[in-house]
């Protein structure tokens, strides 16, 4: 099969690949053999039936690397920080997931919408019962969605509905491992999903991290989402330095961990992060809904941390990650222009000389860290993505040799009228600055 169709994908972060007529030319096993300019590739491909997609374009399939299924029902419901709202609104909904059957529907439902918003890709968390977890599995393998998938774990401080025996946790998230990890010619990962450090006991941790390594499987947890969050876990685990130390302690960092959030992390977390190879997700829409506060995604990047996008629905409010780079850009500009205006006010200080000055500043990080912009957000959610998952030889990009992992988007819908020439950046600043992207269809 050979499409054509304008072709846009990253080529770093900050910078764009694009063929204005593009080529892909895909194999009968589902990989890119070609793609460049239509008439370099029809040129290698003669007798390839051709499809043209145009006025479409193709981009790489989306990568949501931090999202609750089960807490769809309970997306965007308001007025809470994190640990109440999990009481009032989450653990009730995902106690409901004890019906196998309301599994299925919620599950196939929250599957087909990831789709319908680009995302190819999805790392999602289960609840505690094990039925409802292989439910969701079997959901996306029915979709022939790529997913990392976790029942979750939780021995203590949960809602009785919700509390687990520590041996039967890890025991249930062992046989999901056994059944469902490397399914459906790989498509399909498991991932030990120790819920965080408040709800999980030093047995039941130190259990997924061992069983993590034995199966090669992922990590996915929480870390440093909430001050409040980030003072139980020191009074938990007092003889641990860090939040991340905690779970270092327990075997439960590599390069196949995935930690939402991570917006208070200090610096001796971030070494350890940066060490140990860990993803931290960012997942700006829900810091925001959750008052949790504004991630320095700038200086966590600058330092080297690997980092991905989530959406994190259901405190994230949509499903959408073009919606999620919109917001990545609007709270990285929101921190930069607050720090600014904060050392303004520093500067205008007339009791301080500038030595005094400079050293506040300095003290305080009140120096303006440079916004994200829309090329870095879309680099995020396509080949740091695959990168963060060691996926980065397979999905991201519609480089030949990767898997033929798209989507088909109408860039004139994200277009005001009059809106002139379709400009690659322009065309990408629209869809990543919440501008309906007009689906033309999809491709995993």
């Amino acid at each position: 099969m050979l499409l054509r169709a304008p072709l846009l994908w990253s080529g770093g972060p900050g910078r764009l690949l694009f063929e204005e007529d593009g080529g892909l030319a895909v194999g009968p096993d589902g990989r890119i053999v070609s793609s460049g300019p239509f008439a370099e590739v029809i040129g290698r491909h003669p007798d390839a039936k051709v499809e043209d997609l145009r006025p479409c374009w193709i981009l790489p399939g989306l990568i949501d690397l931090h999202t609750h299924l089960p807490q769809y029902e309970a997306v965007a419901l308001d007025g809470l920080e994190l640990l109440p709202w999990l009481e009032n609104h989450v653990f009730p909904a995902e106690a409901r997931f004890a019906d196998p059957s309301h599994a299925r529907t919620v599950a196939q439902r929250f599957i087909r919408d990831l789709l319908s918003f680009g995302t190819t890709t999805a790392c999602l968390y289960g609840t505690v019962h094990v039925e409802a977890t292989d439910a969701i599995f079997r959901a996306a393998e029915n979709a022939g969605i790529r997913a990392v998938i976790g029942k979750a774990m939780m021995d203590r401080h949960a809602p009785k509905a919700l509390l687990e025996d520590t041996d039967e946790s890890l025991r249930g998230s062992e046989e999901l491992c056994q059944t469902w990890h490397g399914r459906d010619h790989g498509r399909l990962s498991y991932a030990f999903t120790p819920r965080f450090a408040p709800a999980c006991s030093a047995d039941l941790m130190r259990g997924a991290g061992t069983l993590a390594a034995k199966h090669e499987a992922f990590v996915q947890t929480h870390i440093s989402e909430n001050l409040q969050e980030v003072e139980w876990v020191r009074q938990l685990y007092p003889q641990a330095r860090t939040y991340a130390e905690v779970y270092d302690h327990f075997g439960l960092l590599g390069p196949r961990t995935l930690l939402g959030h991570g917006i208070h992390l200090g610096r001796e977390e971030r070494d350890l992060l940066r060490q140990r190879g860990a993803t931290v997700v960012h997942c700006p829409s829900s810091n925001a809904f959750l008052r949790s506060g504004i991630m320095p995604l700038r200086r966590d990047l600058d330092e080297g941390l690997i980092v991905g996008l989530g959406t994190d629905v259901g405190a994230g409010p949509r499903l959408s990650l073009f919606d999620e780079m919109a917001m990545a850009c609007t709270v990285s500009k929101l921190r930069w222009a607050g720090q600014r205006t904060q050392a303004a006010r520093i500067w205008g200080l007339d009791q301080f000389d500038n030595e005094q000055k400079l050293y506040l500043c300095d003290d305080l990080g009140l120096e303006p860290d440079q916004p994200l912009d829309a090329l870095e957000a879309f680099h995020l959610a396509t080949r740091d993505g695959a990168a963060a998952l060691g996926l980065e030889d397979r999905i991201g990009g519609l480089d030949a040799g990767l898997d033929a992992d798209f989507i088909v988007v109408n860039p004139k819908f994200s277009s005001p009228p009059g809106g002139g020439e379709l400009d690659p950046a322009r065309v990408l600043s629209r869809l990543s600055t919440g501008r309906t992207p007009g689906w033309c269809g999809q491709v995993s």
